[in-house]
């Protein structure tokens, strides 16, 4: 009984020994589990791509200078053909003012000349407008050419022309007589009449448009009437003394 008692002490202390020892290595810190090939892979490529993408970024850097460099010459080229252009066109219009000074200095040189035309057939009183002409404002040397023919077959024409400015008379005929062409029978039937050609000159000077005409009138006649043409030439002057 005794030897049994013993055996069963020695056991438990053995069973104390042993399992202490068995909880301590359970206890041991676990393991580090196996690192994937894929989490490898990953480490080493960070590890290596670090150094190309600052390669890449260089390389960018250096385009961008470039760039930079390559829109600088633009802008100078374009400022500079800009310059050129703005030179051309001073140079154009300095040529064009000195052709306009050189037009207005031959003008000057040779003053413009107005003229206008008129005519009245069957002028039988009066006084009526034969001709006209508006010009601009300043000093004019007027001259009228006036002729006149006698359409009557029945009496002796008489008539007067007129030439004025604005209103105010430069020149007159004075009473012209056109008598009537005649045989030793009498004037003939239809017979036309004697021509007269009159001068008239005057000169008129006015701050605004001057307004030219010549009129003429007819008396004592008979029959048809007076045809009358006239011709008027305003030359302008620089003054008039």
């Amino acid at each position: 009984m005794m030897k049994h008692a013993k055996s069963a002490i020695a056991i438990m202390l053995i069973a104390s020994l042993v399992v202490p020892t068995a909880y301590a290595k359970s206890k041991k810190a676990p393991a580090p589990s196996p690192v994937s090939a894929s989490s490898q892979a990953g480490a080493s490529s960070q590890a290596g791509g670090l150094p190309a993408t600052n390669a890449r970024v260089a390389v960018l850097e250096g385009a961008v200078v470039t760039l930079r460099a390559d829109l600088a010459a633009e802008i100078a080229a374009r400022m500079a053909a800009d310059a050129r252009l703005a030179n051309a066109l001073n140079s154009e219009i300095a040529a064009r003012q000195a052709a306009d000074a050189a037009l207005a200095a031959q003008i000057a040189a040779n003053p413009p000349v107005f003229v206008a035309d008129g005519f009245r057939n069957n002028l039988t009183g009066g006084p009526v407008l034969v001709a006209g002409k508006t010009v601009p404002a300043g000093s004019y040397l007027i001259m009228a050419a006036v002729q006149m023919i006698n359409s009557q077959s029945l009496a002796d024409a008489k008539a007067r022309c007129v030439m004025k400015a604005d209103g105010n008379t430069l020149a007159d005929t004075s009473d012209l007589l056109f008598p009537i062409l005649t045989t030793a029978a009498g004037p003939p039937s239809g017979a036309f009449g004697s021509t007269i050609f009159a001068p008239l000159q005057s000169s008129y000077s006015s701050r605004s448009p001057i307004t030219i005409v010549v009129e003429c009138s007819e008396e004592n006649g008979g029959g048809a009437g007076l045809d009358a043409f006239v011709n008027i030439a305003a030359l302008k002057v620089a003054t008039i003394q």
